[in-house]
């Protein structure tokens, strides 16, 4: 099967890519496309090749960029692209932030190519061909989502001839939101559509608690914080939603593959105490560094830690999102809207410190926090300090930082002093689409 995933996805790339960048040749495959996208059986390739395409190429980039951005990890060599992000000084051609603009559209346009195509193939069983459509739009959400959190303005839809819209932030979020309904729709509409679904992914995932996720992350973004609460009350905390690897050659854990794989170039390395001061004892900051102090990063100098956590051997499952992320987005959509509501973000922070049965061992063991309890930007300090912790390189920090410190980078232009912690408010545009889609907006300042 995952040779035929990779012919599949290798065989719809030279038209998913639309909108990111346009090919400059007659596409030679076409009808081999067609005939692919009306045979049922391809479909579960399809589904595999995409996940695998995201979790290789995607998703070290969601770590790498946000991560290097809001002070979790550092360059420890002289490659260019990090020491671009730790700077803030990012031109349009650095090579991480285009990589992951690419991938994005490329994971999306496949989906897209699924949603648009699979009501016309008839299948032997209605719960997998419900399953797979359920499974794109969530992907289509998936990589808006991604393009909503890290650009100002960004696409929602792919463009073959190289014209894709751009729209505001809030537009994208919401559209994103949008094909996640969509994909609960879907399930719900045929019985054992999410089973079937979830067993071709992965030994470990539930792609309804991952849409609920997904949507609360979103609504934080947008600053809906009733629909916060409501969609992470619908995650079932038990359950653990994974990326997982084989560990063959072609399916390594792509973080390992960067730190320990031998002759790797070790591009990056968490910041000591993960860029924060961590409590004494927190046990979050054994879990994802080993103790062992790496060279100090080229352009700040910071001091490092080798990484551990979801990173440490090549077949390492990576967590679609973590049950404490869900606590902490609700947590924050209490103490966003202050009074009354502050006793309950209390209580869900002193959930997450306390934890110590967390289903990936991410236990924090600690006590009851003991701070200020009615001063709002006290707890939501301390609600930062856990998503540093407890959401370590998972992509999820910057944004947590441009929330509860909006104001932070007024008046600071690249490159900005190592001091702060966090070097950007968005990332630029890639050059190749500024250069081949007239629609691109001007970069942010910073």
């Amino acid at each position: 099967m995952k040779n035929l995933a990779i012919k599949i996805l290798f065989l719809l790339g030279m038209v998913a890519l639309a909108g990111a960048c346009k090919t400059e040749f007659d596409n030679h495959n076409a009808a081999s496309e067609a005939a692919v996208l009306q045979t049922p059986d391809a479909y579960p390739g399809m589904v595999l090749g995409l996940t695998k395409h995201f979790t290789l190429h995607a998703l070290p980039e969601i770590a790498r960029g946000p991560g290097v951005v809001s002070r979790e990890i550092g360059a420890t060599n002289t490659y260019t692209t990090e020491n671009e992000l730790e700077s803030g000084s990012i031109p349009n051609d650095n090579s991480s932030i285009a990589r992951l603009w690419r991938y994005l559209h490329y994971e999306r346009g496949v989906a897209e190519k699924i949603t648009d195509n699979i009501d016309d193939v008839v299948f032997p069983n209605d719960a997998e061909k419900a399953g797979i459509k359920a499974y794109a739009y969530f992907f289509r959400g998936l990589t808006t989502g991604y393009l909503g959190m890290y650009w100002e303005q960004a696409t929602v839809v792919n463009d073959p001839d190289n014209k894709a819209e751009f729209k505001s932030r809030s537009d994208v979020l919401n559209a994103a939101i949008d094909y996640l309904n969509q994909a609960q729709s879907v399930l719900s509409s045929q019985a054992g559509s999410a089973d079937y679904i979830n067993n071709l992914v992965s030994a470990q995932f539930s792609i309804e608690d991952v849409l609920h996720a997904l949507k609360a992350r979103y609504y934080l973004e947008l600053g809906d914080y009733g629909n916060v609460i409501t969609e992470a009350d619908a995650v079932d905390l038990s359950k653990a939603s994974v990326w997982t690897f084989d560990g063959s050659s072609s399916d390594q854990n792509p973080i390992w593959k960067l730190q320990y794989d031998a002759g790797a170039s070790e591009r990056y390395k968490a910041l000591d105490g993960m860029g924060v001061t961590p409590e004494a004892g927190d046990g979050r900051l054994a879990f994802y560094t080993n103790g062992a102090t790496g060279i100090t990063t080229e352009t700040c100098g910071y001091n490092t830690l080798y990484l551990k956590g979801f990173w440490f051997t090549s077949t390492d499952p990576i967590p679609v999102y973590l049950p404490d992320e869900v606590k902490l987005m609700k947590a924050e959509a209490y103490a966003q809207q202050g009074g009354a509501n502050l006793a309950n973000a209390v209580t869900l922070i002193d959930e997450v410190r306390t934890d110590n049965s967390d289903i990936f061992g991410v236990n924090a063991n600690l006590g009851v926090w003991t701070g200020n309890t009615s001063s709002q930007q006290d707890v939501l300090d301390q609600i930062f300090y856990n998503y540093a912790m407890e959401c370590f390189f998972q992509g999820v920090r910057w944004n947590a930082h441009k929330r509860i410190y909006p104001d932070y980078l007024n008046g600071v232009t690249p490159p900005v002093d190592c001091a702060k912690m966090r070097s950007r408010n968005f990332f630029p545009y890639p050059e190749d689409e500024k250069a081949n889609n007239t629609n691109t907006p001007a970069d942010p300042a910073i």
